[in-house]
């Protein structure tokens, strides 16, 4: 049960205003690609009804992150993999890795950073939010 040729045109430029109108920037992009997919059989409808709207949540959830990021006001992003661990040896490098999953968390437990200035405990703590 496929349009007649010539509705397809109508129909997609149809769907190019629906979605500008509905402030859909990447699925908007990435709709002639999905498309092309479609009409060489390499995907289903409803698979291309599903990577135009994963795209865009795609877009909007690292939209979302980065507007997080710079409402927090970090002063640089930070990450573990960043993190000079041979200049301050005294730290346990497997066991910061592991408190970096978060484990912690779902257990309910209380983690604390302590120990004098400048020890890096700052920098941990922002590398948790980031990676």
């Amino acid at each position: 049960m496929s349009a007649p040729l010539d509705l397809i045109p109508t129909t997609l430029e149809r769907i190019r205003q629906d979605l500008a109108g509905l402030k859909m920037p990447r699925a908007l992009e990435a709709l002639d690609a999905i498309v092309r997919r479609l009409e060489q059989g390499e995907i289903s409808a409803l698979e291309a009804i599903d990577t135009l709207l994963s795209e865009e949540l795609t877009l909007r959830e690292n939209s979302r992150i980065k507007m997080a990021l710079r409402m927090a006001r970090l002063s640089t992003i930070k990450t573990l993999s960043g993190f000079d661990f041979a200049f301050q040896p005294s730290l346990d490098r497997d066991r910061i890795l592991t408190l970096a999953q978060l484990g912690f968390i779902g257990r309910c437990e209380v983690v604390h950073f302590m120990g004098p200035p400048g020890t890096g405990k700052s920098h941990l703590l922002d590398t948790d939010l980031i990676d």
